[in-house]
């Protein structure tokens, strides 16, 4: 089997193509990545400290018997925030493995733009050669 010219220009704009394609697509995973694990850093510091909150004030309950006080109030604060934490980690968990998704989103719409490129430039190459009639 042997390929015309423009079979072997077409096969070779697309292995060209797939380079480009892959570097773009981890550019953007990188990018996003990054930003979760950041969010994911401040998420999990503030919860291990809300932690060591709500455990102290489990302390302090036993010895206090006003739940109105206080110590109450920032009790339930703490619990509070460490549950939206908890659940903010699991969001930013869910992110990174969606960003492992859109790498290969990612790649295959780099790949499908350059290879269109490349034939609209070769549609524009051929409209504007001159015929030969």
């Amino acid at each position: 089997m042997t390929l015309t010219r423009r079979q072997t220009i077409g096969l070779l704009c697309f292995v060209a193509s797939l380079l480009p394609a892959y570097l773009i697509a981890n550019w953007c995973y990188d990018a996003k990545l990054a930003t979760v694990i950041e969010m994911f850093e401040k998420e999990q510091a503030l919860h291990l400290s809300t932690d060591k909150l709500v455990s102290n004030c489990e302390k302090i309950a036993a010895s206090k018997v006003n739940p109105y006080d206080a110590t109450h109030q920032i009790c339930d604060q703490g619990t509070d925030t460490h549950a939206r934490t908890e659940r903010a980690m699991n969001l930013l968990a869910q992110e990174k493995v969606a960003n492992e998704m859109a790498w290969y989103r990612n790649f295959v719409l780099s790949v499908l733009f350059f290879n269109l490129l490349a034939l609209a430039i070769d549609r524009v190459n051929t409209y504007l050669k001159p015929s030969n009639s």
